[in-house]
């Protein structure tokens, strides 16, 4: 009876130290100066982000859809599930599913039991349509270019986010000016690259200028996995 009461206890403590170890970071370095000695440098704490591409055949598939549906002067509508899970193993569903378990096992060290995807977006916008900051539901979003604007004046590229930069950029804001710290990511539309992140992550799209189309595709999804 006591060697079966110890092992339970066992199991319980190490059931709870796998799911509080996705909370610890690493203690690789990210860099170097390169001094003798060195300096290494670390950045281990904030959210886990995850950036992979979608196959171009896919994104084909996803245009001659937001073609159809996209109206002049911007929009966004759903993508509906007959939609969302054509072409079997290349679908947009498959695909999703499989980076957001590579994502999850990466991030926390612990394969997802269950990705159930609760919705699937596309975001059509012309010159000076900003996407205010924001968060979203669920456990995992993630945003995938479908096209992207023409390339953005240098002197566009001279400015920041913060400064009123209008490149077309997607920025990511974790936390607020703090010395010793990075809590700002911006990077610029890119076809075919996915990004994966918290639900609750701040992120929002700064306006562009001129010619040309700003599509993405957005998504919400739950990852379940065992403690």
């Amino acid at each position: 009876m006591a060697g079966e009461t110890d092992d339970l206890r066992h199991r319980a403590v190490a059931r709870k130290t796998r799911a509080l170890r996705k909370y610890e970071a690493g203690a690789e370095p990210t860099g170097s100066d390169g001094g003798d000695p060195p300096v290494e440098m670390l950045s281990p704490f904030g959210p886990v982000m995850g950036r992979t591409r979608v196959p171009a055949a896919l994104v084909g598939r996803l245009n001659e859809f937001a073609d159809r549906s996209a109206r002049p002067g911007g929009s966004e509508f759903l993508v509906p599930p007959e939609v969302a899970r054509a072409g079997g193993e290349a679908s947009l569903v498959a695909v999703i599913e499989d980076r957001l378990r590579r994502y999850v096992l990466a991030a926390e060290g612990v394969a997802a039991r269950r990705v159930v995807i609760d919705q699937i977006w596309i975001v059509s916008q012309v010159a000076g349509t900003p996407s205010p900051v924001h968060f979203h539901s669920g456990d995992l979003s993630g945003v995938l270019y479908l096209r992207s604007p023409e390339p953005p004046a240098e002197e566009e590229l001279r400015k920041t986010y913060i400064s009123g930069r209008q490149a077309g950029h997607l920025n990511f804001l974790t936390g607020g000016k703090q010395r010793f710290a990075r809590t700002l990511l911006s990077v610029p539309p890119e076809v075919g690259v996915l990004w994966m992140f918290p639900a609750w992550l701040l992120h929002g799209v700064e306006p562009f200028r001129g010619p040309g189309e700003r599509r993405s595709l957005s998504f919400n999804a739950r990852a379940d996995v065992d403690d």
